[in-house]
């Protein structure tokens, strides 16, 4: 009677921790009984599920700090456009009113300086883009040009390299030549000319 109420309990524990398995981390293999027995002993039961809710809180600690970070570039990129778009209407609204004090002929002299002040810079952007335009361009033909100069340079020096390959071949060839003997062309020196006789060549040493 007893074996058998702990065979329940032990079926009921399983099935409670199943549940629990289930309900947290889905998907997780469910603990099977055997005989009776739990294929896995408690303190395994309690590492698994211990090991699982680690990893879990792991994911969940990873994707809030994601989320939050993603928040905060958010907030700061509408807050930067915010004041921007700010500064573009006042300076709009500005720009209207000096307009219509200029059209008027009500202009104050602070409004004419700050006016005066507005198309100077603005100028001076015109200016700048232009100039910027005008170094791209200029920048772009001096690249052009040295690398004309390098491969045109490449090609000189191959060519002298040859020129010079060409002059010392026959500065070679010169050079055997005058190993020979002067008097007998055609012949090396130590031998003896056809119908000279070595006779003859140690008379006329004497």
């Amino acid at each position: 009677m007893s074996s058998s109420l702990s065979q329940t309990s032990k079926y009921q524990a399983t099935s409670v921790v199943n549940g629990l398995l289930s309900n947290l981390l889905p998907g997780v293999p469910k603990i099977r009984a055997n005989n009776g027995k739990a294929s896995v002993n408690n303190g395994s039961k309690a590492q698994l599920i211990d090991r699982n809710l680690k990893k879990r809180v792991q994911l969940q600690n990873r994707d809030v700090h994601k989320i939050k970070r993603r928040c905060k570039l958010a907030k700061k990129k509408q807050v930067k456009k915010h004041k921007y778009d700010k500064e573009q209407l006042e300076q709009l609204a500005k720009y209207q009113v000096l307009k219509k004090h200029q059209q008027e002929g009500t202009l104050t002299e602070h409004e004419r300086k700050y006016l005066n002040k507005l198309i100077k810079r603005n100028s001076q952007n015109l200016r700048s883009w232009d100039l910027e335009e005008e170094v791209r361009d200029e920048l772009d033909d001096i690249q052009q040009y040295i690398l004309k100069q390098t491969v045109s340079t490449a090609n000189a020096d191959r060519s002298k390299r040859r020129r010079f390959k060409r002059k010392q071949f026959k500065e070679d060839i010169k050079e055997s030549d005058s190993v020979k003997d002067h008097r007998y062309p055609g012949l090396t020196p130590g031998l003896a000319p056809v119908g000279l006789s070595d006779e003859e060549d140690s008379s006329e040493e004497d």
